[in-house]
């Protein structure tokens, strides 16, 4: 297995340049003169965010000697991906802030901003047929599928997430799908073998498992300034994750967890008291413990991959999840 203790800042960056042309490919999908609801999306991706998505096709695809043009093409498609499914999420959601800035559906009406969600999921297609492989092709409408069932799933509960397994197979769908298409389409596009297609699937997968759960144990511990999105959006929402069901596992009687679970609206002030006693519990702890877990299996499937500096800031960037505040 790869020790992170002796990768963690050692590794430079090999791709800032290329990382720029995938920006220069993302901003040449979307004409901000055209309307302003497509302003509005220009305004989304050009806030920018970690690119750990495209950084981890690209850092994969070097690694497999993929073709670089297709693979700029690739690493552009899977962030528009996510660009897309972040548009309708925040519409789902009733988000009002993302990276910062204010959503569509902050300002527009939600036939506005699923149109604009459209038009993105429409542009990340296209530019996954520029790659011109068809494996990867259609790895990447699968992950779509997938990520869309899982919501669609999630909606049509009629209750909310009220076990681990639930939540789990929730983000697997959701989060770790995307992940997994970043890490795995690269192979295919190299024309990798099963076993080295696999082994970076399975790596990206677990990587995703891990981001989204930290990125919910966030949700409960950071700020609204390092978040670029309210603290504790999701509990309000009436949405259940890993450090509410663990502190659920242990406080089985809370009637106002119980409320959420059969999706029955709280007060203010309900909430409020459910987020700070999930924050001064164990269920945190517990929550990082899961996260440890999913990088930890990450990294056993990166040590099947080929070795090189390509490797080692995978496993740099597999073992910053754990420590990001935002």
């Amino acid at each position: 297995m790869i020790n992170t203790q002796d990768t963690m800042m050692t590794v430079v960056d090999p791709l800032p340049a290329r990382l720029g042309q995938v920006e220069a490919l993302l901003a040449g999908r979307v004409d901000a003169n055209r309307s302003p609801l497509e302003a509005g999306l220009a305004r989304l991706i050009a806030a920018g965010g970690k690119r750990l998505r495209p950084r981890l096709a690209l850092l994969s695809g070097s690694l497999f000697g993929a073709e670089p043009g297709p693979l700029l093409y690739l690493a552009a498609a899977v962030e528009m991906l996510h660009t897309a499914s972040l548009v309708h999420d925040d519409l789902v959601d009733g988000a009002g802030l993302r990276r910062g800035v204010e959503t569509l559906n902050a300002r527009w009406s939600a036939a506005a901003s699923v149109l604009v969600g459209d038009f993105a999921f429409t542009q990340a297609a296209q530019l996954a047929l520029a790659t011109r492989c068809l494996p990867a092709i259609d790895l990447f409408t699968e992950s779509m599928r997938r990520m869309v069932d899982g919501e669609l799933t999630q909606l049509a509960r009629p209750h909310g997430i009220s076990s681990r397994a639930e939540y789990f197979d929730w983000i697997r769908a959701k989060t770790a799908a995307l992940f997994e298409l970043a890490v795995g389409a690269p192979a295919l596009l190299a024309e990798s073998g099963g076993e080295i297609t696999a082994a970076a699937r399975d790596f990206g997968a677990a990587l995703g498992m891990a981001f989204q759960v930290m990125d919910d144990v966030l949700d409960f511990t950071g700020e609204t300034s390092s978040l670029g999105k309210p603290a504790g959006q999701d509990l309000c929402q009436g949405v259940l994750t890993l450090p509410a069901l663990i502190h659920f596992e242990a406080h089985p009687a809370d009637s106002g967890l119980r409320a959420l679970v059969e999706r029955e609206p709280l007060p203010a002030a309900e909430l409020e008291r459910l987020v700070a006693a999930i924050r001064r519990g164990e269920a945190v702890a517990g929550a990082v413990e899961e996260a440890r877990g999913f990088v930890s299996r990450g990294l056993e499937a990166l040590s099947r991959l080929p070795e090189g500096p390509e490797r080692l800031a995978l496993a740099e960037l597999a073992g910053s999840i754990i420590d990001r505040d935002n």
